[in-house]
């Protein structure tokens, strides 16, 4: 008996192509592009049990593929890079550090809290900040530093908070349902208030890389969103997209030398063909 077809969770298509197979330790998934919204998506979707049990399987020592690493990622001296990568997101998208630090943020999947460490690194009052990740153990990190963070159950008990800015930094992709996710965080906005929002961009170098496309996490990556898509999921849900941009070329430093990585990075970026794209929305 063959399975049930899986409808695309961001459009509710069921039709599909083909697009790339790929393999990590245990895990193997096999992405499809939507024939109705251009989405690529795991097919078949894992189960939220599953990745309950791998979110909370020491997540941060997970190594996944080619040079994508989470215990690098997370690691004290790694830190000051993706600090860097914060400011320079933050900066791209038109946010002032005056704008940041007058304002109540909520971090979406905050993870171990690391981006509520660079802004009190900044000088962001503590009381202003909070997060919410999918697994309890990088709640708990979180926490263990002083931050106000919660689970993805609890959650409820920041939306009478309401926030100047929600933020999801490298999340959207991870997400079974991520439309319906994003509708759901409009109930912790003020009026006027802000969503920023980094995730994959699928499109040229994903077209050309293939199945060497380092976004294409097994098990992790459920939607990638080419731009077009993930603007036109924004517009219904009451957000205008005040600026949207890439950066990026997949080239990692141990396989591309300088001063070519930076010249692929700034071709990227200048003609926003970049393997991460970053929005940042107002609600209206």
């Amino acid at each position: 008996m063959e399975p049930a077809v899986q409808l695309c969770r961001v459009c509710g298509v069921a039709a599909h192509a083909t697009k790339v197979s790929k393999s990590s330790g245990s895990y193997t998934s096999n992405w499809v592009v939507c024939a109705g919204c251009n989405v690529q998506r795991i097919y078949p979707y894992p189960a939220q049990a599953e990745l309950a049990a791998y979110y909370n399987d020491k997540y941060l020592e997970k190594k996944c593929t080619g040079s994508v690493s989470h215990l690098l990622r997370f690691s004290p001296e790694y830190r000051p890079t993706v600090f860097n990568e914060y400011a320079q997101s933050v900066a791209d998208v038109g946010l002032t550090s005056a704008m940041i630090l007058n304002s109540k943020i909520l971090d979406f999947g905050c993870a171990d809290g690391i981006f509520l460490d660079w802004l009190r690194s900044l000088g962001a009052d503590p009381a202003q900040l909070a997060g919410i990740d999918i697994s309890e153990e990088m709640v708990e990190l979180a926490r263990a530093k002083g931050h106000s963070a919660t689970t993805l159950e609890a959650q409820g008990e920041f939306e009478s908070e309401k926030f100047d800015l929600v933020t999801l930094w490298d999340v959207l992709e991870h997400l079974l349902n991520p439309v319906e996710m994003l509708k759901s965080l409009t109930n912790f906005l003020k009026p006027g208030g802000q969503l920023l929002l980094q995730t994959p961009q699928v499109g040229l170098l994903s077209d050309i890389l293939e199945e060497s496309f380092e976004h294409y996490l097994p098990i992790e990556h459920i939607h990638l969103f080419p731009r077009q898509t993930l603007v036109d999921c924004m517009i219904p849900l009451g957000f205008s997209v005040s600026k949207a941009m890439s950066f990026g070329a997949n080239a990692p430093s141990s396989k591309i030398p300088r001063p070519y990585k930076s010249a692929y990075d700034q071709l990227a970026k200048r003609t926003d063909n970049g393997a991460t794209q970053v929005l940042l929305c107002k609600w209206l």
